[in-house]
């Protein structure tokens, strides 16, 4: 997942472009100018070929020195010496940057730069880049007032898996994971091993409800791969998800909001993901138990029961599930005064214990937040 306007996308593809035909690389240069001019293209040249870091305007003069330099040997040697040999010369004899130069292949740099960069097993991102990714991430959404969500991803038992079938089998079942992880994000989604079985997935400009979808589907697609393997291991992974600003203000937080909803999921049965929640609640909420009908878009209507209100949303218990996402219509009837019209946002879902199964919604209020100052101020007692 190399996000081609990522200082580290950028760097990848000017590599990929250098590695394609060196004998023309002036052609393939100018081409890449004129495609990437959003990028920090001239101190990325220096930084690849030199290893020395410039700021880019300063970058910008050093590059124009080296292409005159350049003519200037071509006139007093009679051959051109190509842009590689001018930039040696120039930083060694003139610049004097560079003590004592070493010349590698830009094959072996790249893989040198990537192995710094990523795990060695998976191919994901390691620790260390996961948490650059995700620091530079929280400070462009604050900077841009955007929502950032992070994933993380628990293989379930592996331990047990190790222990029965052994470690190669293990390192098989990590990168096939890591694998269906990758295959369900978007390129500027970062997907990173966090530590032994465990990854995280950071995903820019992603609400609450939509990092849940994707995370649902790469658990659905590890289960439903490792559960078609006949003779193979049946694999399954848990999960939480927490979202910038609503879960967590900082980093940090983030990745606790996100470990918290992976515990939960584990210890209510594993093979499951549960969103951040229940720890910053902006609002007061008034335990009740009011009657409500709620329909999904197009769909029918259905009996339920309020088990808490706030001015900002309700919890909802229904005997069927609703996916997160979901946008409600609901009528909530309070003990006294006239019915209420809301209308919602499905953000959670849990299934709760016994026989006697339910599913509780947590609803975020998309309208109606005025008319729940009425409920709130005349809550019925909380049932018995």
């Amino acid at each position: 997942m190399n996000d081609p306007n990522s200082e580290g996308g950028f760097k990848q593809s000017l590599l990929d472009l250098l590695e394609a035909n060196p004998p023309h690389e002036e052609k393939l240069l100018a081409e890449f100018e004129r495609r990437q001019t959003d990028g920090p293209l001239y101190s990325s040249i220096l930084y690849i070929l030199t290893h020395l870091s410039f700021p880019e305007a300063e970058a910008r003069r050093h590059w124009k020195r080296i292409r005159s330099h350049r003519d200037r040997l071509k006139q007093t040697l009679g051959r051109d010496v190509g842009t590689r040999v001018a930039l040696l010369d120039y930083f060694v004899n003139l610049n004097r940057e560079l003590k004592n130069p070493k010349i590698i292949e830009i094959s072996i740099y790249e893989r040198t730069e990537r192995s710094a960069l990523t795990d060695g097993l998976t191919g994901l991102y390691n620790h260390a880049y996961f948490l650059q990714a995700l620091r530079r991430e929280m400070q462009r959404s604050k900077r841009h007032g955007l929502n950032a969500s992070l994933a993380m991803f628990d293989l379930d038992d592996f331990k047990k898996l190790n222990d029965s079938r052994g470690h190669l089998e293990g390192d098989r079942v990590l990168i096939k994971a890591s694998a269906l992880i990758k295959e369900a994000l978007r390129e500027i989604d970062v997907a990173a091993r966090y530590g032994g079985e465990e990854f995280a997935v950071i995903l820019p400009e992603t609400s609450a409800s939509g990092a849940f979808v994707v995370a649902e589907r790469i658990r659905l697609k590890i289960a439903q791969h490792f559960r078609r393997k006949r003779g193979g291991p049946k694999v399954t992974v848990s999960g939480g998800v927490a979202t910038y600003p609503e879960d967590a203000d900082t980093m940090d937080d983030l990745i606790r909001r996100a470990d918290q909803g992976l515990y939960r999921s584990k210890a209510a049965g594993k093979n499951r993901m549960t969103l951040a929640q229940g720890e910053r609640r902006r609002h007061l909420r008034v335990p009740t138990s009011h009657p409500l009908t709620l329909s999904a878009r197009a769909g029918p209507k259905a009996i339920a029961r309020a088990k808490n209100v706030s001015e900002g949303g309700l919890l909802v218990s229904i005997h069927d599930s609703v996916p997160v996402g979901s946008k409600l219509s609901l009528m909530i009837r309070p003990a006294t005064g006239p019915a209420l019209a809301l209308r919602g946002e499905v953000v959670r879902v849990d299934r709760t214990a016994g026989r006697d199964a339910r599913y509780e919604l947590g609803v975020r209020l998309v309208s109606g937040k005025a008319a729940m100052l009425t409920v709130l101020n005349r809550p019925d007692p909380p049932p018995a």
